[in-house]
């Protein structure tokens, strides 16, 4: 039987070196590329078409719940078992809904990782022993920008994509039926929901999630 391929996606260069050392003492194992971004992920991806990757969820351009769900779509038969250090009952959720094999948090130990991998590649969900136990009624306490990304509903990533394209609260109502006072309550809510301060930060958060390209106007 031959090696195993694995693809690598972590926007931290000393977590892939760290996890290609460990991977690399394997016999059976064998790390074909590292992804920094969603892009470079996708691009890997389709060249290189590795028996199972290891997906950090927070990564710079399309999130690690979005490439879950797309390389699912395109590549069903790749394992995905995502190593994060978000141990939020709603994230794991949604990454074992878009797809993902399994659920690694970064805290474990090599152990853990190498038992994961192994799990996975042989068809079985595997969840560390932090999230099987963990309360799954506790709830989400936003860590970061990421965390409060994954709470946006379709609804308000379209409105944060009129927002970065300039439309007023009125023109955004229009745009999409909604009243005024409604499109402002979305306004808030995201600004709540990503900690922004201003317009400005929402806009960032936009182009970060890749709602609209660089450059992209009304």
């Amino acid at each position: 039987m031959g090696q195993t391929a694995i693809l690598l996606a972590d926007d931290h260069l000393i977590v892939l070196d760290g996890l290609r050392e460990i991977l690399e003492a394997e016999p059976d194992f064998r790390v074909v590329g590292q992804a920094l971004n969603g892009r470079a992920l996708w691009s890997l991806t389709t060249e290189l078409h590795p028996d199972l990757i290891l997906l950090d969820l927070n990564m710079p351009g399309k999130d690690g719940l979005e490439m879950i769900a797309e390389i699912k779509t395109g590549f069903p038969k790749i394992k995905i078992l995502v190593l994060t250090m978000y141990d939020s009952p709603l994230i794991v959720r949604r990454a074992l809904g878009a797809g993902a094999d399994g659920y690694l948090l970064k805290d474990g130990g090599r152990k853990t990782l190498l038992h994961g991998i192994r799990e996975v590649l042989a068809g079985r969900q595997y969840l560390c022993e932090h999230i099987r136990t963990h309360d799954q009624g506790l709830p989400l306490i936003f860590q970061d920008d990421f965390a409060g990304k994954t709470m946006l509903t379709p609804r308000e990533k379209e409105v944060l994509r009129l927002i970065a394209q300039s439309y007023t609260n009125r023109e955004i109502g229009e745009r999409m039926f909604l009243s005024e006072h409604t499109a402002a309550t979305h306004r808030r809510n995201l600004k709540r929901k990503l900690k922004a301060k201003n317009t400005a930060e929402l806009i960032r958060f936009a182009y970060e999630m890749e709602l609209l390209p660089r450059g992209d106007g009304r």
